[in-house]
């Protein structure tokens, strides 16, 4: 099933967006939601699995970043900041009506909900994190150039598709992928425009949060593949050790990407998380 999408002006762009709610239309309270951010040159469709054993529950939102899906792309040139995508989010609740809401971020769509939980804390009920690392690792950084000087000259050479297929090993487990899935998620991350992918791994490699995650008070989960090359379980348990709100879900045996491999074990541990009834 395809749910619509809509469009909604925020600040100077337009957002391409999603808000599955199937809770029982005579509760008296309104329902909680969770906030979906995908990853770095993804869309929400990367989300799409998740729906159906959480909006029973909770008003689900998801979203494309600027420049992925049909939301609108800064001109080349325009530097990417953190703080801009999260005003995104923000503007986008604002629009909508939602006070606050659980953000859940894959990949730097996590980063990006540890910003948003930093500046906008009354915003925030909770943060969950699945593949996301506190600060990339440096040795990928440089994986990720290709042999070329940096990773712009690379995306430039081989295209963002190219690029990604290049890199694949590193952007989900492709042990535990079939062909299928690998297959769709170069041609998904293939539809941004290169000048987008070029300024987004700027400002995501150039990210470092592990000295401020001691700031994040509010309730946190933590899911990650036990094997992932990005958000490597060295790091997370580190810095978990440092968060009495934090907790640490490690999925031994897999790598990258657990949101599209394993759905259904990242849902039931959202769920114990967020105090949900089990799902069938």
């Amino acid at each position: 099933m395809t749910i619509p999408h809509s469009m909604l002006r925020v600040g100077d762009i337009d957002i391409e967006y999603a808000v599955s709610d199937y809770t029982d239309p005579w509760r008296d309270d309104e329902p909680e939601t969770i906030l979906f951010h995908h990853g770095y040159c993804r869309n929400m469709e990367f989300w799409r699995n998740w729906v159906p054993g959480l909006a029973g529950h909770y008003r689900v939102l998801r979203f494309n970043s600027r420049g992925c899906g049909n939301t609108t792309a800064p001109p080349a040139g325009t530097p990417y900041r953190a703080e801009d995508l999260v005003g995104d989010a923000i503007g986008l609740m604002d629009r909508l009506g939602i006070k606050n809401a659980h953000w859940v971020g894959e990949s730097s769509g996590g980063i990006l909900g540890m910003v948003a939980a930093l500046t906008h804390p009354s915003r925030i009920s909770s943060l969950i994190l699945v593949n996301t690392p506190f600060k990339l690792p440096g040795a990928m950084v440089e994986t990720y150039n290709l042999g070329e000087p940096d990773h712009a000259t690379a995306i430039n050479k081989h295209g963002v598709g190219g690029w990604c297929r290049a890199t694949l090993q590193y952007r989900i487990d492709v042990t535990k992928a079939p062909k299928a899935m690998q297959e769709w998620v170069i041609s998904e991350m293939d539809k941004v425009p290169k000048h987008v992918a070029i300024a987004h791994h700027l400002m995501a490699a150039g990210g470092d949060l592990v000295a401020r995650a001691a700031e994040l008070k509010m309730p946190m989960l933590i899911m990650s593949g036990g094997n992932s090359q990005l958000a490597k379980k060295e790091q997370l348990q580190e810095v978990q050790a440092r968060l009495p709100n934090a907790k640490l879900v490690l999925f031994e045996g897999y790598g990258h990407m657990i949101n599209l491999l394993i759905p259904e074990r990242c849902i039931a541990a959202v769920r114990e998380f967020l105090g949900s009834p089990p799902g069938p």
